[in-house]
Order: structure tokens, then sequence, then C-alpha cells
């Protein structure tokens, strides 16, 4: 984690919590780990757990990483993903491109800010 967060205040990690314990999270980062386009900033690493999901803690975690990126300048966010597109595009995220990294199937989306 360290590796992905510069310290510069730009990009961030968020965590959502229940009694003190994470149940989730997400990243800001300037650039995704391998990327296959030279594309910048990312959303990156979401990750809610099994037991909350559903629950709008996923739906959280996007906004609050939106709403880091529009509070930093960015007018356009992207992500990768290969199985959680109607989740993202419920979210107002657009598919880009389709295509293969290290053959397996992905998505490039990107939302406006």
């Amino acid at each position: 984690l360290r590796g992905l967060i510069a310290g510069d205040g730009f990009e961030a990690a968020v965590v959502a919590r229940l009694g003190g314990s994470p149940i989730g999270s997400c990243l800001f980062v300037r650039n995704e780990i391998d990327p296959a386009h030279d594309l910048t900033p990312w959303l990156a690493g979401l990750v809610v757990g099994e037991a909350y999901r559903g629950q709008g803690v996923g739906t959280a975690l996007v906004r609050a990483i939106e709403a880091h990126a529009a509070s930093a300048g960015v007018n356009r966010l992207y992500l990768y993903t290969w199985q959680a597109r109607s989740f993202y595009e419920a979210l107002g995220w657009t598919a880009a491109e389709a295509f293969e990294q290290e053959g397996e199937p992905m998505l490039l989306m990107s939302r406006a800010l």
C-alpha cells in the first residue's frame, strides 16, 4: 500500500469500518499496477467483505474516492474491472474498452467528475 500512495495528499486510501473493524477499502492512485493504458488517475482495489456486500458499502467507498478526486481537481477517473460492470454502470461509470490483459478479460471504464 505504501508503494501506491505517494504521500503528497493527492493519492488516498479509504477504509470503511464497522465497530472499529475494516469491512471494505478503495484506493485513488495516479497509476494502476501494470496498466494496459496510459491514463491517470485511477480508482483501484475496491474490496468489500462478503458479509457486507449489497449494503451500500461499495457505493460509499466509490463515492468517497470520487469526491477526493474532484477536490484534487480531477475531471475524469478511470478503473479496470472484469466482473463488476453493472455495479459501476449503476454509479454513472461508462465502459470505454474491453480488452485482454495477460490472457484475462478486462474492461476499462471511466467517469467524468
